[in-house]
């Protein structure tokens, strides 16, 4: 089963049952206008903001993320790269490695169905394996990122046996 990592602090699974996470690019950017109005795209830098929330059974002992420093954010929500048409794409550096959280590739066929492909790496750059009929290819990887955490949010319902929270991570 995966777990969410926040520094030293591993979220309980039971904690998580119902997690969700949802990624946003966070950038110094802009479109500028030429004097006959053509479009041109200028960006400074690019940064992941990670919003972390779920639910569960017990409660997720936030209160031991130190806010204060950064942390190392390892996330359990695979984010999928598509391959280029010599079947590689470039994965960034800041994925998990730890066991059970390898890298995995999906050909996609014309039925709509996904299957697991063998894919191979040198480096950051992975290379999946031509299947028969596909129409396009996926490397998945889970994200993780050195991050500043803001202050957990959390809530609990004793009648029902739950509690909620949620956290907010923007990488350094």
């Amino acid at each position: 089963m995966k777990t969410i990592l926040i520094g030293s602090v591993e979220i309980p699974i039971r904690s998580a049952l119902d997690c969700e996470t949802s990624y946003e690019w966070l950038g110094g950017e802009t479109i500028l206008r030429t004097i006959g109005g053509a479009g041109i795209k200028q960006e400074t830098w690019r940064r992941l903001r990670v919003t972390i929330s779920g639910s569960g059974w017990i409660p997720p002992g936030l209160e031991g993320i130190d806010t204060s420093t950064q942390q190392v954010v390892a996330c359990i929500v695979p984010v999928a790269v598509t391959c280029d048409g010599s079947l590689q794409a470039t994965l960034p550096t800041t994925r998990r490695a730890d066991s059970g959280y390898a890298p995995w590739a999906l050909s996609l066929l014309p039925d709509a169905s996904a299957v697991e492909t063998p894919v191979s790496f040198a480096g950051d750059v992975g290379t999946v394996d031509a299947v028969a009929g596909a129409i396009g290819y996926q490397i998945l990887y889970f994200p993780k990122i050195t991050a500043w955490v803001s202050r957990p949010g959390s809530s609990g319902d004793h009648a029902q046996a739950a509690y909620r929270w949620e956290l907010i991570c923007e990488q350094v």
